[in-house]
């Protein structure tokens, strides 16, 4: 969290705000959220201009005229867009804009990371890394992707958090996912069919659709920073509910390699 429909949004929102401006200044308060040369990185993003915003998975992709800002939420990266420098112990770095306002990085965990990037990007680390996006890519290769989750012989929770076979799928949406294709998120992804891989993929080009329609799912970390309200968790059917839509039975609650973790033991085998 915030996932890919919250990026997504962050994209959308800040797209209409930063095309056309010249980042004036970089003040970077908290070193360790800058994954290159903190030297480097100002250097190379200072003077810049935007041009454009794109999305890889939960990846933010800030297009300069020369070279690129990527940016990772992580847990609770959010982004404020301000004329006016916010009075935040938790605002760890700082873009000055060529009109007045400054861009400003919140998180309150400091998880996050930037990098600054330049030629083949999706050739590099950490995009190269990253598996299909099931907004982005549209149309997959079911044979591909089934191989690859086959290989795991751990929970399907697990893998689908695996940023590497399908990416832009967090906590929440992997388990709307997995109720959605009536998949037990404990069940060994060695143990599915071919027919299942095809339901999670359709599901999640579904449920991320959907969630972005809705501009995420507002619930904890995700606010509206940008003054963006989620409306997603009206939708949720499974994540952080105590009862199954569908057959009414009590839903179980429980931790699967650390993230908590909801689904209905009678819809889901």
């Amino acid at each position: 969290m915030p996932e890919l429909p919250e990026v997504e949004t962050v994209r959308r929102v800040l797209l209409n705000d930063l095309i056309g401006l010249k980042i004036e200044d970089v003040i970077i308060k908290y070193d360790r959220i800058i994954d290159c040369d903190k030297s480097y990185f100002i250097s190379n993003i200072k003077n810049k201009t935007f041009t454009d915003i794109k999305r890889r998975g939960k990846y933010l992709i800030f297009c300069l005229n020369e070279g690129y800002l990527i940016s990772h939420l992580r847990m609770e990266g959010k982004y404020f867009y301000l004329n006016k420098e916010l009075d935040n112990k938790h605002i760890h770095v700082i873009f000055n804009l060529s009109n007045g306002y400054k861009l400003m990085y919140q998180d309150t965990r400091k998880f996050g990371r930037m990098i600054y990037l330049d030629g083949d990007i999706y050739n590099k680390e950490p995009l190269n890394k990253l598996g299909y996006d099931p907004i982005l890519d549209g149309s997959y290769d079911l044979d591909l992707i089934y191989k690859k989750i086959i290989s795991k012989k751990i929970e399907i929770k697990t893998v689908l958090l695996n940023q590497e076979i399908i990416t832009g799928l967090g906590n929440i949406y992997v388990d709307e996912v997995l109720f959605s294709s009536h998949i037990n998120p404990l069940r060994l992804a060695n143990s599915l069919n071919k027919e299942e891989v095809k339901a999670i993929l359709d599901s999640s080009i579904k449920i991320l659709n959907d969630a972005i329609i809705n501009k995420g799912t507002t619930i904890r970390s995700y606010t509206s920073s940008l003054g963006v309200e989620g409306n997603y968790q009206n939708f949720l059917n499974v994540h952080t509910k105590s009862e199954c839509p569908h057959c009414k039975m009590n839903i179980i609650r429980v931790k699967i390699k650390g993230r908590m973790t909801y689904y209905c033991k009678n819809c889901q085998r």
